[in-house]
């Protein structure tokens, strides 16, 4: 599977959503999807999955437009937090309408996974609880085991320990079946074991990418004496953030590939999670936009 979207742009209701938007991947792996709300993740997404068209640019999916394309469109699962299935269907008249769908679908993995989650098979959607909802949506995902599998903020409702069994189970069967899972969330703290990449989107465009591992080398947070700080902050390719505390400084920093700091012994470093790389990325947009 390789998926590669060209210099895509998308306007709506005369809003541009997505600005010359290029991303490629053609390798499996878990990719986390980044971004502010209203950044175009799910517009790309959706663009992606052949749920709509772009104004401009190129999308294809081993080598296709997926758009109206009944090739490739069984190699893709599109899981978003709402409206996926008529809510009159039963969970059990949702599964037998999708089956037939999926190529590679996993129907004994699909019918554990009801089972894990406690789900009343007649019961009609409508009168699910919107964690329930969510749950069915993320078993849909998984078990469709589409070559390209796509989950947008799909856990609405569901609790701490349900959203664990969900990133557990996603592991597990990615591991049994690799392939490409593109995965939205906000709950990066949570699901960031999950992720082998990550891009990250903000106003339409990719402003990041990069391997999660070799992200962690080239994130830092040093905190020492001001001087010695401040000085280690003017070598540093961007600095991210900074604060003082009397005569103690911290900043964060990412470096550019290859790139080194030679920290002092008087100073303390430790790799920045990718909660806190992402919060301090999106601060330093911020702060261009108004410099």
């Amino acid at each position: 599977m390789k998926i590669e979207l060209k210099n895509v742009s998308k306007t709506i209701k005369g809003q541009p959503i997505l600005t010359n938007f290029s991303w490629s991947i053609d390798e499996p792996g878990i990719y986390a999807v980044l971004g502010p709300n209203g950044a175009g993740k799910t517009t790309m997404m959706q663009i992606l999955s052949g749920l709509s068209l772009h104004d401009s640019g190129e999308v294809l999916v081993n080598g296709e437009s997926p758009f109206n394309n009944r090739r490739i469109l069984p190699e893709i699962g599109f899981v978003q937090e709402s409206n996926n299935f008529k809510p009159t269907l039963t969970i059990e008249q949702v599964i037998r309408t999708v089956q037939p769908f999926y190529r590679n679908w996993n129907h004994s993995l699909a019918q554990e996974l009801l089972d894990t989650f406690n789900l009343p098979r007649k019961k009609r959607l409508d009168q699910l609880s919107k964690g329930m909802g969510s749950a069915l949506n993320m078993i849909i995902g998984l078990a469709s085991r589409a070559s390209l599998t796509i989950f947008d903020e799909p856990y609405i409702g569901m609790d701490a320990s349900a959203r664990k069994t969900v990133y557990q189970a996603i592991l597990d069967d990615f591991l049994e079946y690799p392939r490409i899972i593109l995965f939205s969330t906000h709950f990066i703290e949570e699901t960031e074991n999950l992720f082998q990449s990550v891009c990250i989107i903000e106003q339409g465009s990719k402003s990041f990418e990069a391997n999660v591992d070799e992200l962690s080398e080239r994130t830092l947070q040093i905190t020492g004496p001001k001087d010695v700080v401040f000085k280690l902050a003017e070598e540093a390719t961007t600095l991210l953030s900074s604060s003082t505390f009397m005569s103690e400084a911290s900043i964060s920093v990412l470096l550019n590939e290859g790139e080194a700091l030679d920290i002092p012994p008087t100073c303390k470093s430790e790799s920045l999670s990718l909660q806190e790389f992402f919060v301090g990325l999106t601060n330093l947009s911020k702060e261009g936009e108004h410099a």
